[in-house]
C-alpha cells in the first residue's frame, strides 16, 4: 500500500526524526526518560512537521527553457531541487492541515513544515526516544497525570510570530473545533471532551507565557503522554490559522519547522523551500548542504510515478508492487528499513454482513484462508514480513505470534466456514472487499478473493475513489476494508488504543467496540511499569485477533522508496515511514 493511503499513526501520528529542539537534551530535559518506545501509518502514517515563509528558504524556479523542472542540481550549479514521485499517488492529499490529516502521505509535508514540543530521537533504531523540541524541557508528575512543558524562549513561526504557551493551547482548542480524524486523542486532556461536545476552552491546559510552560493536566494517567505531545495533533499554529479556520490549508501555511511552503498547494504538486530560521536541528544530523526546494508531484498511480521516475522525471518514486526486484537492482531503496507499521483488512463490528456475535466463526475462516506468504512473494517480491499479530515487531512489549487465525491454513478455514454454515450462517451477497482504487492494492484483492473461493466464500473487489477512502470508512462505510498504519509514535498503545479503542470510533477506529478491550488498553495506559503493561496490552491484542476477530492482519511494512543513488547521497526513511528531507542530500 502506498504511503499515502497509509492512516498515520496516531498518532499519530507522529513524531518522527525530522525536527527538533537545538540545545543538549541532556540538560534541557529536566527529568523527562520518554516513553520506553517511541512511529506509517504511511505511514507515517507516519511523521513529522514544520512549515514556514517563502522568504525564509532560498527557492529557485528550476525552470529549463523548455519549462522543465530540472533534478540533482549541485551545491555548484545553484539551488537544488529534489522532485519527488512517491508520495502523493492517486490523488493529491485531502488535508495538509496538522488538525484534519490522517495520511502518511500528508504527513510528509506537516512534519518537513512543523516542530512540535517533542521530537523522537531514533538515532538508535533498536532504542528511540523522546526528546523536547519546541519545548526546551518537560517533566511529570509522580502519578503521570499532569505534565509540565517549558517553551524555548527562541521559538517562533518561519513569518517571525513568536510561539509561546498560549500559542499551543490555542492550536489544541482549535483542533477540537476542527472535529478532524485524531481529534479523540484530545480525550486525554481534562476537558477535552466537553472541548469536542461544546467548543471552548480545554480547561486542562494552562498556558503560563511569562514564565514559558504549558501544564497539561490528563483525564488519566498515561506515562506516554510525552509521544503523544510531538504528534500532529498538537502542533503549534500561527494566527493566521486560528483565524482561517479549516481554510487555512488551502493557503500558504505558516510553520516552525525546516521547510516552508513555496505557495499554495495544487492538485498536481506542493513546493517546500528550505527555512534559514529553523532551529530544531536537535541532534545536529541536518546537513548543511540540504535540499532547497522539494517539489511533491501527484501520480496517477505508483507505476506511473515509477516509470516516470526511470525516465529522469524526478529524483524518488514509490515501489509499485511487482517492481521490488527491479528497484533493487537498478537504483538505491529504502528496502532495507524495518516500518513499525502494519497493513491489514480492518472489519466493521457494526456490520451486518460479517460483524456481530453470530459471524465471528466467518471472520475466522476468513482470516485462516489468506495466503499470507503468496502476497508477500507474489505482490511485494518477499520485501515484506508475514505478521502474525497487528503491533509489528519494533514497538516495546511487542510480542510474535499472537494471532491464532494467521497461519495459512485451508483446512482450519474450511472447518470454521463449515460450522459457521451448519449453525444457520449465510450470505446473500459476495462479501465486499473494499480498498483505495489505483493504489496498487488490486493484485492483493484478487489473491484473497481466490483464497476465500477455495473454501466456498465469495468475495468481491470494491475500489473506492483514494482521496475520500478513508473519511467514507470512519463514517461507517467500511465491511472489510483494507487499510495500512505507521506508528505515529513508537509505542504499543498507538495500535491498541489508535486503531480499536471505543473512543477512536469514527475516527481512526473502523468499526471495533469491545469494552472489555478497552478496560484493558486504559489499564495499560495508565501502569508505569512497562512490563506490565506490555502484559495487558498484549491481552488486548488477543481479544481483537483472536476472541473476536475483527482484523485480519497480512504484513507488516518495510521502506518504500526508491530514489536515484547515482545523484542522491542520502535518502534517509525512519521507521516510523517518514523521510527526513532535511538531511537528504545530492552528491
Amino acid at each position: 500500500m502506498n504511503a499515502e493511503y497509509v492512516r498515520l499513526l496516531t498518532v499519530v501520528f507522529a513524531l518522527v526524526l525530522l525536527a527538533a529542539s537545538c540545545g543538549d537534551s541532556s540538560d534541557d530535559n529536566e527529568g523527562a526518560s520518554g516513553s520506553d518506545a517511541d512511529v506509517e501509518s504511511s505511514d507515517g502514517e507516519s511523521g513529522d512537521p514544520e512549515e514556514g515563509d517563502p522568504e525564509d528558504g532560498d527557492p529557485s524556479d528550476g525552470e529549463t527553457e523548455a519549462g522543465e523542472t530540472e533534478t540533482g542540481d549541485t551545491a555548484d550549479e545553484g539551488p537544488s531541487e529534489f522532485v519527488d514521485l512517491g508520495t502523493f499517488l492517486g490523488d493529491p492529499p485531502q488535508h495538509l492541515d496538522p488538525a484534519l490529516n490522517s495520511t502518511v502521505g500528508a504527513y510528509q509535508v506537516i512534519n518537513a513544515v512543523y516542530d512540535g514540543l517533542t521530537e523522537i530521537d531514533a538515532s538508535d533504531p533498536a532504542n528511540p526516544t523522546i526528546v523536547p523540541l519546541v519545548a526546551e524541557s518537560y517533566e511529570p508528575n509522580a502519578d503521570a497525570t499532569v505534565w509540565t512543558f517549558t517553551i524555548r524562549e527562541d521559538a517562533a513561526f518561519s513569518n517571525g510570530e513568536a510561539i509561546t504557551a498560549s500559542t499551543f493551547k490555542r492550536s489544541w482548542e482549535r483542533a477540537a473545533a476542527l472535529q478532524g480524524f485524531y481529534s479523540f486523542l484530545l480525550t486525554f486532556l481534562e476537558g477535552g471532551d466537553a472541548a469536542l461536545d461544546s467548543g471552548g476552552e480545554i480547561s486542562g491546559v494552562v498556558a503560563d507565557d511569562d514564565a514559558r510552560t504549558l501544564e497539561v493536566t490528563l483525564s488519566a494517567p498515561n506515562s506516554e503522554f510525552d509521544a503523544v505531545a510531538g504528534f500532529q495533533l498538537f502542533f503549534p499554529m500561527p494566527e493566521e490559522a486560528l483565524e482561517a479556520g479549516a481554510e487555512y490549508e488551502n493557503g500558504v501555511m505558516i510553520g516552525n519547522g525546516p521547510y516552508a511552503m513555496e505557495s499554495a498547494r495544487t492538485d498536481e504538486e506542493i513546493t517546500l523551500v528550505r527555512s534559514d530560521s529553523w532551529v530544531g536541528d536537535f541532534n545536529g544530523e541536518t546537513w548543511d548542504d540540504r535540499v532547497d526546494r522539494i517539489v511533491f508531484r501527484t501520480q496517477s498511480d505508483p507505476e506511473t510515478g515509477y516509470l516516470a521516475f526511470e525516465a529522469g522525471e524526478g529524483d524518488s518514486a514509490n515501489i509499485p508492487p511487482g517492481r521490488t526486484a527491479d528497484a533493487q537492482a537498478n537504483w538505491g531503496t529504502t528496502l532495507d528499513v524495518g516500518i513499525l507499521g502494519s497493513y491489514f483488512f480492518a472489519i466493521n463490528d457494526r456490520s451486518d454482513v460479517i460483524g456481530g456475535a453470530d459471524n465471528l466463526l466467518l471472520r475466522q475462516a476468513v482470516s485462516a484462508a489468506i495466503d499470507r506468504d503468496e502476497i508477500n512473494e507474489a505482490v511485494f517480491s518477499g520485501s515484506r514480513a508475514t505478521a502474525t499479530g497487528i503491533t509489528p515487531p519494533g514497538i516495546p512489549g511487542q510480542t510474535l505470534g499472537l494471532c491464532e487465525f494467521c497461519a495459512f491454513d485451508p483446512d482450519q478455514a474450511q472447518a470454521l466456514f463449515d460450522e459457521w454454515v451448519a449453525d444457520g450462517g449465510s450470505l446473500e451477497d459476495p462479501l465486499p472487499l473494499q480498498f483505495a482504487s489505483d493504489s496498487g492494492e488490486e493484485p492483493v484483492i484478487q489473491i484473497v478473493i481466490d483464497n476465500l473461493a477455495d473454501i466456498g466464500i465469495e468475495a468481491e473487489a470494491q475500489p473506492f475513489p483514494p482521496e475520500t477512502y478513508f473519511d467514507e470508512l470512519a463514517s461507517g462505510g467500511c465491511v472489510i476494508c483494507l487499510a495500512g498504519w505507521f506508528a505515529d509514535y513508537p509505542t504499543y498503545d498507538n495500535f491498541m488504543f489508535n486503531l480499536f479503542h471505543g473512543a477512536a470510533l469514527d475516527g481512526t477506529n473502523l468499526g471495533f467496540i469491545n469494552d472489555d478491550f478497552d478496560a484493558l488498553v486504559d489499564e495499560a495506559l495508565s501502569t508505569p511499569d512497562s512490563d506490565a503493561a506490555a502484559a495487558l496490552f498484549q491481552d488486548a491484542e488477543r481479544i481483537v485477533l483472536n476472541e473476536q476477530t475483527m482484523t485480519v492482519p497480512i504484513n507488516w511494512y518495510r521502506g518504500d522508496y526508491v530514489y536515484n543513488d547515482d545523484e542522491i547521497a542520502t535518502f534517509p526513511q525512519t521507521s516510523l515511514g517518514l523521510i527526513l528531507w532535511e538531511q537528504v542530500a545530492f552528491k
